[in-house]
């Protein structure tokens, strides 16, 4: 359409995507919808109450903006797998992108995309902001950690095409993130800048290749990080807000066609350099098409009158806005409908994850070529209780070691904080991640070692964890610290390091 004075409102409001607290329309947000014409949105675990409720809120929603603004929206989610997702706890956990790779198969890839997709698409979600397909360079990275597929740039692009695929023949649409790529950083963009110094023909050969691939592929959408590339940028702004990255690089270069979507414009990355409406208006004029406001719908609102202050004073062109409006306008003409209830809460599906899962998980380090010892009643299981290692990630409370101890009937349990029990275990299990206790947990396990206690390290993380593990300890490698990985480790020591 031609952007005229009456229409404006419209084409604004489907620059931005909000999202709201609560699993009803609050009333505010129907005002902002009603005023501001905001044409998507986001959910998050706190919409998410159950499935029949997730599937009238989206429905509502579709009906409620499609009659202000004469578009269906994009109704948004999260749903990587593994830690990274809203709606797992109903519809069961899937595997995460790192388990995902070292399952060796592009295929399950493929399987878990359209697992994830069809859960989804029954909800009434027609976007996932998902996969992931950066390459896991550094690490220390607390962000992404086993959100990427892999560490080697083909394995990311071959299986991050694959889950891509799963999702798009589910009828769902996809957004690869975090372009140009978020996976060589030490720095959480929730929190601060980060800022990647590598060569172009670096950034080419690692970052690069997964996107390039996946936008010969056809993904619908990708999602801007909130990072610095000085080979990139010379004047050193954010991806987000660069036009030299997402019109230069991204469009011309790379030759996308499809819709560019910030990441939270919330994230303190941009919140220290910006209030968060002069961070959306600098993010349009860089080229993106939609700006993502995740918590407070009112920054939604305010970010509507920036626009429309920097159309008013030429900062914005009007060919911008018709642009934007035509691309979003486009994809949204073939939204589909929800899928059947059915395919939300699948058994099969759920045992399709667990078989994953279990060829994920496997034994990469015997001390002298031992059998893994196999869990008993006098096992000691050893964890810390669960915690985000980065705000993208869900769950509630988990503790590894009152779930294991559990299943082998071992009153032998401890959460690594408090006294420590005082006989000297035959076998001990310990359960690892990033964080502040890692070294403490890895030196109480090199001390039962060498007192003679046979140890087992199991990282519920990346391979990194392990590192420094001891070497006369049998070494675990498990992805993520979910019920899903613990069944299959479970399943491991109870076969003495034969899974089934």
């Amino acid at each position: 359409m031609d952007i005229t004075k009456e229409n404006l409102a419209v084409a604004i409001g489907q620059r931005i995507c909000t999202g709201f607290t609560g699993t009803e329309v609050p009333p505010e947000v129907r005002d902002l919808i009603r005023k501001h014409k905001i044409g998507n949105i986001l959910l998050f675990s706190r919409n998410v109450a159950d499935f029949h409720q997730l599937r009238h809120l989206c429905a509502e929603l579709r009906e409620l903006i499609l009659a202000e603004t004469g578009l269906p929206p994009f109704i948004m989610i999260d749903e990587e797998g593994g830690e990274v997702s809203r709606v797992g706890h109903l519809a069961g956990d899937t595997p995460s992108a790192g388990a995902l790779g070292a399952s060796g198969e592009p295929e399950n890839a493929r399987m878990i995309g359209r697992i994830i997709g069809k859960r989804l698409r029954a909800a009434g979600i027609n976007m996932n902001l998902a996969p992931v397909l950066d390459c896991l360079s550094q690490p220390e990275n607390a962000a992404m950690g086993n959100r990427c597929f892999s560490r080697v740039p083909e394995q990311v692009s071959l299986f991050g095409r694959a889950y891509m695929e799963g999702i798009r023949e589910s009828g769902v649409l996809t957004c690869i993130k975090h372009f140009p790529g978020h996976g060589d950083t030490a720095v959480d963009s929730h929190f601060a800048l980060p800022v990647v110094s590598k060569s172009l023909d670096a950034i080419r050969q690692t970052e690069l290749v997964s996107f390039r691939d996946a936008i010969r592929a056809g993904t619908d959408a990708v999602m801007s990080a909130h990072i610095v590339f000085p080979a990139l940028e010379p004047d050193r702004l954010p991806a987000t807000i660069s036009s030299r990255v997402l019109n230069g690089l991204l469009r011309k270069q790379l030759g996308f066609s499809g819709l560019i979507i910030s990441d939270g414009m919330e994230m303190k990355a941009m919140l220290d350099l910006f209030p968060i409406p002069e961070g959306v208006l600098r993010a349009l004029k860089a080229g993106v098409d939609i700006a993502l406001i995740c918590h407070e719908p009112e920054l939604a609102a305010a970010s509507c009158v920036r626009i429309r202050e920097g159309l008013e004073s030429g900062m914005l062109s009007p060919q911008n806005i018709t642009d934007a409006y035509q691309r979003i306008a486009a994809r949204k003409a073939s939204l589909p409908d929800a899928g059947p209830a059915g395919d939300f809460l699948n058994r099969q599906d759920q045992e399709i994850s667990a078989g994953i899962m279990r060829r994920a998980v496997r034994l990469v380090h015997a001390p002298e070529n031992r059998p893994l010892p196999a869990a008993d009643q006098k096992t000691l299981f050893w964890s810390r209780p669960s915690r985000r290692l980065s705000p993208a990630m869900d769950g509630g409370y988990l503790n590894a070691a009152d779930i294991c101890a559990e299943r082998f009937a071992s009153p032998f349990c401890f959460n690594g904080s408090g006294e420590k029990p005082d006989i000297l275990p035959e076998t001990a299990i310990f359960f690892l991640r990033k964080g502040e206790h890692l070294a403490e947990d890895l030196q109480e396990a090199a001390r039962l070692a060498g007192l003679g206690t046979r140890v087992v390290c199991v990282s519920l993380d990346i391979p990194y964890v392990l590192e420094n593990a001891p070497q006369q300890a049998w070494h675990i490698q498990a992805w993520q610290y979910q019920t899903l990985a613990l069944d299959a480790v479970c399943s491991l020591l109870g076969r003495n390091g034969i899974p089934d």
